[in-house]
């Protein structure tokens, strides 16, 4: 049975995955994909401890720290040894319904035109339509919620005849920039990765300042006032750091390697919802 602080580490951590995951969902990200990712930092967090003799953890020590299959763990770290860095997964085996009925849409030669693109299908045709299409690539999942979402997500027009045409090669059902790419591993990597520093027993170096400020009691009516007013402190306060920091950037001309490099800086982000133990009560429907 899972002690206290596990459980509360689990409803935090439970609290932070519902924004990722409505993230990924709107990247059209699936389970699977998310899966083998956490799978790999698992195994490679759980290599670079030590045991008590300094020696690097074999793969049944991380099979029994991360809670993987000893077959797991080897294939990870096979994976990690040929390309420490993410590699992206064109087999569609982790792919959701919608991406692996576009991806067949594009390349299986029974859905295909004489060109060899993507022919219009019909929905009704069990054969050789959209049914059929389904069929081979998303097993049992209703053709109709498939097409739904394929229709919802921009990527499949219905024409006036009812025939469904593929208007996009790739499914990614929401509209995501570089944007939100460039801020979760900007803000929230750092974040995530000053906490642990701050909580490793073992760290020979001082914490990492996180400081937060909130209320719950605050008169609603304000809100939008406060609003205003912390993004323009935090504007200021952010200017002043960058400032600070390029005038203590190296002006003689050296370069530094780029896999070496420290990265130092503060990040200061505004935040109005309900707290993390409110979401981790509610329901899907609150």
């Amino acid at each position: 049975m899972n002690s206290e602080i596990q459980f509360r580490m689990l409803s935090a951590v439970y609290a932070c995955l519902l924004p990722i995951a409505r993230l990924l969902l709107r990247s059209g990200i699936t389970y699977g994909q998310f899966d083998a990712v956490a799978k790999r930092a698992f195994v490679r967090e759980a290599i670079s401890e030590a045991d008590n003799r300094g020696r690097p953890a074999n793969t049944s020590r991380v099979a029994v720290k991360t809670g993987l299959s000893r077959k797991d763990v080897k294939r990870i770290r096979e994976m990690l040894a040929a390309s420490p860095s993410l590699q992206l997964d064109d087999s569609g085996s982790h792919w959701g319904p919608p991406a692996r009925v576009l991806h067949a849409w594009h390349v299986d030669k029974r859905f295909l035109d004489v060109r060899g693109g993507p022919r219009d299908l019909q929905f009704q045709d069990d054969k050789n339509g959209f049914g059929a299409l389904v069929r081979a690539v998303a097993g049992d999942v209703p053709p109709g919620a498939v097409r739904a979402e394929l229709k919802r997500s921009g990527a499949v027009i219905e024409l006036p005849d009812g025939m469904l045409r593929a208007v996009r090669r790739y499914y990614v059902p929401g509209d995501v920039d570089e944007k939100a790419i460039t801020v979760i591993s900007g803000m929230l990597f750092p974040m995530a990765a000053g906490i642990a520093h701050n909580t490793n027993p073992a760290r020979t170096s001082d914490g990492f300042i996180q400081r937060f400020a909130l209320s719950d009691r605050i008169d609603a009516r304000v809100i939008p006032e406060f609003r205003k007013w912390s993004r323009e402190r935090s504007t200021q306060f952010i200017e002043s750091i960058d400032d600070w920091l390029a005038n203590a950037e190296r002006t003689d001309g050296a370069e530094q390697s780029a896999d070496d490099a420290p990265i130092v800086g503060i990040g200061v982000f505004y935040y109005e919802g309900p707290s993390a133990d409110q979401l981790t009560r509610g329901t899907p429907s609150d």
